[in-house]
């Protein structure tokens, strides 16, 4: 069972993407605009992704009364792939083009977001409502998207990839405890 200490996991988790990228563009591009671009932008395709896999989630239940295991091998599958991606992408490209406007701001909100497609698999198991859950995780979102144009507005060396390995790390933990 998913308690409301795990959706706030999962939260911070998935929000830790869009919180490293907004580092990098936080270095150069941090006016107050572009933190309510980045925030609400992140933030929605945040909650908008979540709902998806649920309910793709709730149509797999349908199937198999062991939806535990695949929202745990889910879950591991993401932590990996933050684990790897910090690892190969310790540098920061600080962008030549604002990115917090137009398609780039929406390729990179639905990159930062993908992972929660498959976190939301997960979201299918919680008595707490999909929708309520989904709200946690773009408003956590949002507020990680702030805070990273904040750090990178004053700090111009790269430290956004330790968190990529915290995020995984949490990831790991709330997937041992489906199986469990």
């Amino acid at each position: 069972m998913i308690t409301a200490f795990d959706i706030f996991g999962i939260a911070l988790a998935m929000s830790i993407d869009a919180f490293c990228v907004c580092i990098c563009i936080g270095m150069k591009y941090h006016k107050l605009s572009n933190y309510m671009r980045l925030g609400g932008a992140f933030g929605w395709f945040q909650f908008l992704m979540p709902v998806a896999g649920a309910f793709a989630g709730r149509a797999l239940m349908r199937y198999t009364d062991n939806i535990k295991y695949l929202a745990a091998a889910f879950l591991m599958y993401v932590a990996w792939h933050m684990f790897r991606e910090a690892y190969k992408h310790k540098e920061c490209k600080v962008y030549a083009s604002d990115p917090t406007r137009g398609l780039q701001l929406f390729f990179l909100s639905l990159a930062t977001s993908m992972d929660a497609l498959g976190a939301g698999l997960s979201l299918c198991m919680w008595d707490g409502g999909i929708v309520t859950a989904s709200v946690v995780i773009g408003v956590v979102c949002m507020l990680m998207s702030f805070l990273g144009v904040a750090i990178g507005q004053h700090s111009r060396r790269y430290i956004g990839y330790y968190a990529e390995y915290f995020g995984a790390l949490v990831l790991v933990v709330i997937g041992v405890r489906f199986i469990i």
